[in-house]
């Protein structure tokens, strides 16, 4: 496994770099980037098709000086370069604790207060520039997919969040022992949990632009399954502890073509630290599992893939506006639901019954997903629309 980019770097080029930037964050970024490339061409998709127009928008071209603005603005430029000339400076002490580094007061305060005062008198002399009593807009026309990387930035905060508090509930004790570790860690996430919180801020995002939500959600239908394959690429590469049930069983026969940790898999240098020792190993992340287990973030990401590439190819086959979103929850929820069955997971009892979080939250998706597409279909033969 690959806890850091350093790790798969020197996997790759056969070097010996020390590079701590956690391959799980990474990976996560681009999963954000995947999806929001996929959602750009979906937007544009959209507008080729009539089905999106342009939207009005405000563009404040004069007013007061906005004080809080390049306060802000420049402290945001202070931390910045705080940290990463503190990094440049320190990359010793950064690569012992990346997380302890970077949420500490260590850093260059030199660099941050020149970065602070440089931004604070330009944004300073640009809004001079535009001054005037009372604030004046003009009314502009705009693209909708100019606004992808807005809402992109609305999804990943929004989802972060709640991945993150998601996992915080699926794991009250281990959010009790270490709390900060828990809230700061790099790993801990849980995908529904983004899901859920981020599709609600995007929602409120939307309807206050008065963007079209079902043409907009179906272009975001792709995105979310591209996003999602890249995205539990990053459970895999660093292993977080997101893998199946022990599988000591050999590989069959019919799967013999296939590597032999696509079937079971001990996750070696895994990013938790999960198992036991490695020999011959020295330093952290020298860990991996007892028995191996079955890759599961490898299944889900080629499942989730695939359903990318279906609905891809078969969007302009389906008419009904905001259907193609209901069917990737559909398809979502199918594929993890049963996933979950050779997936460790914290399991609740209902009766006598074992039920996990993901399995109540899939349950959910496919029956929200059902509902949604019999209430569309219903409307759009109400409106004499061709289904």
């Amino acid at each position: 496994m690959f806890p850091t980019l350093g790790h798969l770097i020197n996997y790759l080029f056969g070097t010996h770099i020390n590079f701590p930037m956690p391959t799980y964050g990474f990976v996560l970024v681009m999963a954000f980037m995947t999806g929001g490339f996929v959602l750009n061409l979906g937007l544009k998709r959209k507008e080729r098709l009539g089905l999106m127009g342009m939207i009005d928008s405000k563009k404040q071209v004069s007013g007061p000086i906005n004080y809080l603005d390049i306060v802000i603005s420049s402290a945001f430029y202070f931390l910045f370069a705080f940290k990463i000339v503190g990094i440049m400076a320190e990359y010793q002490a950064f690569t012992k604790g990346v997380s302890a580094y970077l949420f500490s007061l260590q850093g260059c305060w030199l660099a941050g207060i020149i970065a602070f005062a440089a931004s604070g008198y330009w944004s300073y002399r640009q809004a001079k520039k535009t001054q005037s009593p009372k604030a004046v807009f003009e009314e502009v026309k705009i693209h909708v997919y100019e606004l992808t990387m807005t809402i992109v930035m609305v999804a990943a905060l929004s989802g972060i969040i709640g991945a993150k508090i998601f996992d915080i509930l699926e794991n009250l004790d281990r959010f009790f022992k270490d709390p900060l570790q828990q809230l700061f860690s790099s790993g801990g996430f849980t995908f529904y949990g983004g899901l859920i919180v981020g599709t609600a801020a995007v929602f409120y995002y939307i309807r206050k632009q008065k963007i079209n939500a079902l043409h907009l959600i179906d272009a975001a239908a792709p995105a979310i399954l591209a996003a999602y394959a890249v995205g539990r690429l990053a459970c895999l590469l660093s292993g977080d502890g997101c893998w199946g049930i022990p599988n000591p069983e050999p590989k069959p026969e019919w799967l013999a073509m296939l590597p032999d940790w696509m079937w079971a898999y001990d996750f070696p240098h895994n990013v938790i630290n999960e198992g036991s020792k490695m020999m011959s190993c020295d330093g952290d992340y020298c860990f991996k599992l007892d028995v191996p287990v079955f890759p599961t973030m490898f299944y889900e990401s080629v499942l989730s893939f695939l359903f990318f590439v279906a609905i891809w190819v078969f969007q302009n086959r389906i008419k009904v506006a905001g259907s193609l979103f209901f069917i990737a929850l559909i398809l979502n929820g199918f594929a993890r639901f049963f996933i979950e069955k050779i997936r460790v997971n914290n399991v609740y009892y209902l009766g006598k019954s074992e039920i996990t979080q993901a399995e109540i939250i899939s349950s959910l998706l496919v029956i929200g997903g059902l509902v949604g597409l019999v209430i569309l279909y219903r409307k759009a033969r109400k409106s004499n629309l061709k289904v």
